[in-house]
């Protein structure tokens, strides 16, 4: 397949509390050119200790009605890709964590359209060669999420688990040893939630869909060294579909979603940790949402937002601005970003407003 590059345009008529930009055509904005980075949407894009990023499963037909165990592996400079080893089970939707000793997890997900989800974890090695099973989830799920805890554990929180139901079930894998167990319950039941691991090592939950179409405005936050859950204030708006970055600053960043997968959110909200309260963060520039792999922490402190939309934006928190650096010529829902070595972004993939695949993988250059 031949991936199409992401145009890049000057805009105008932004949102309030955002500063009107212009950005100029960055030459850095480049495809990546191989057959191997198959179209594909709610997938994982994780990077690897030398640099490459490994781009795991996700839909890869219109509608989103087919999963693939397929993988790729996009080189340290996002200048080509090829063909990766094959995962034990088609997923979308699921976690990829790395951990500190360069291994990256695998954990659950869907199997298709109407096909259920799969409880099945694996893990990759640096060399990326092959992946080895480790224990079955206690819970079969997909649209959870994981977060990175003390010592190489993940902890497993939420999920899709059957037709309208979703889990408050969270449990603890740990790849060192290969066992699993449980773990107290979140607070509430949802799918599409949203968490961060803080500097401190407690882990933020957010939001998710509690019924069809029915967004959450709860937080807890996870405490390892006690592994219980502690509720937090509300959020201020319910969201389901967005996403999470822990900051430099202990604080975390909630990003866009929607409350009833209908009207599209382009506000932030900031979590503080000491005060356990959220306080209104800086309007995007456009309404997005199905971001949970697209948006991360920049080297400066300041956060690269690339999916859900049309645009590609940097939000920084302390100039209470967001930052339009490029457009493209459809939305991108649960599309992916990871930052490459050289300071770049790797964009990859997504599906428009009638589910179809954009096939699009860039390299954007950030200002």
């Amino acid at each position: 397949m031949v991936l199409a590059a992401a145009a890049v345009a000057a805009l105008a008529g932004c949102t309030a509390g955002s500063t009107t930009t212009t950005p100029e055509p960055s030459p850095t904005t480049t495809r990546v050119p191989s057959a191997e980075l198959a179209a594909r949407a709610a997938h994982s894009a994780t990077s690897l200790p030398d640099g490459r990023v490994l781009i795991a499963g996700g839909c890869v037909t219109d509608g989103c009605s087919e999963a693939t165990a397929r993988t790729a592996l996009v080189s340290a400079a996002g200048t080509n890709a090829v063909e990766g080893p094959s995962m034990a089970a088609p997923r979308t939707n699921h976690t990829a964590t790395a951990l500190p000793d360069g291994r990256i997890v695998i954990v659950g997900g869907f199997l298709g359209e109407n096909a259920g989800v799969t409880g099945s974890a694996e893990s990759i090695g640096p060399d990326a060669e092959s992946f080895a099973r480790l224990p079955d989830l206690l819970q079969p799920r997909g649209g959870h999420v994981a977060a990175l805890l003390p010592g190489g554990r993940i902890l497993i929180v939420g999920g899709w688990i059957a037709p309208q139901r979703s889990s408050a079930s969270a449990e603890i894998l740990d790849p060192g040893t290969g066992t699993i167990g449980p773990a107290e319950s979140l607070p509430w039941a949802a799918d599409a939630l949203g968490a961060a691991v803080l500097a401190d090592g407690r882990v933020l939950v957010t939001g998710g869909q509690v019924e069809p179409g029915v967004a959450s405005s709860e937080a807890a936050v996870f405490d390892p060294s006690t592994g219980r859950w502690t509720p937090t204030s509300p959020m201020s708006e319910p969201r389901m579909k967005h996403a999470v970055v822990a900051l430099a600053d202990g604080r975390a960043l909630v990003i866009g979603g929607t409350p009833d997968d209908a009207a599209l959110l382009a506000s932030t909200e900031l979590y503080d940790p000491v005060s356990g309260r959220f306080e209104r963060g800086p309007e995007l520039q456009e309404p997005r949402y199905k971001l949970p792999d697209g948006a991360l922490l920049l080297p400066d402190g300041r956060v690269l937002v690339a999916a859900g939309g049309r645009t590609v934006e940097v939000i920084d928190v302390s100039a209470e601005t967001s930052e339009v650096i490029e457009e493209t010529d459809r939305r991108a829902a649960f599309a992916s970003v990871t930052l490459l070595r050289s300071g770049d972004a790797l964009v990859v993939g997504g599906y428009d407003d009638r589910i179809r695949l954009v096939g699009r993988a860039t390299v954007v250059g950030l200002p």
